[in-house]
């Protein structure tokens, strides 16, 4: 499920933070530009057919963040600033992935 969720974070969606629980803009920014980078690397179907653990632990390894700081439920601001710094990653850096992750 928490794929899932990844998913709709750094794919679709993102900013805004609320005091409580959502992310800053820098966090969007590292989390949008992780999941840009991985697919870009990796493919954006072979990213998302990854299993929870060991997103958590490339996540981790490669960020200054806990995985568990991905918000679970990011307002509409949130997935709307993590959607938008992923697709205009995906332009520049790998644009045949754009196509394939608009299309999942």
């Amino acid at each position: 499920m928490r794929p899932l969720l990844l998913l709709l974070i750094v794919i679709a969606h993102a900013l805004a933070a609320s005091a409580d629980q959502g992310t800053d803009k820098k966090q969007q920014s590292i989390i949008a530009r992780w999941t840009g980078e991985k697919i870009c690397e990796m493919g954006v179907d072979a990213f998302y057919a990854l299993p929870d653990p060991e997103l958590k632990t490339m996540f981790e390894r490669d960020t200054s963040m806990r995985y568990e700081d991905i918000p679970e439920a990011p307002n509409d601001q949130e997935r709307s600033r993590i959607t938008g710094q992923l697709m205009g990653y995906l332009m520049a850096a790998c644009p045949q992935q754009l196509e394939n992750y608009k299309n999942r």
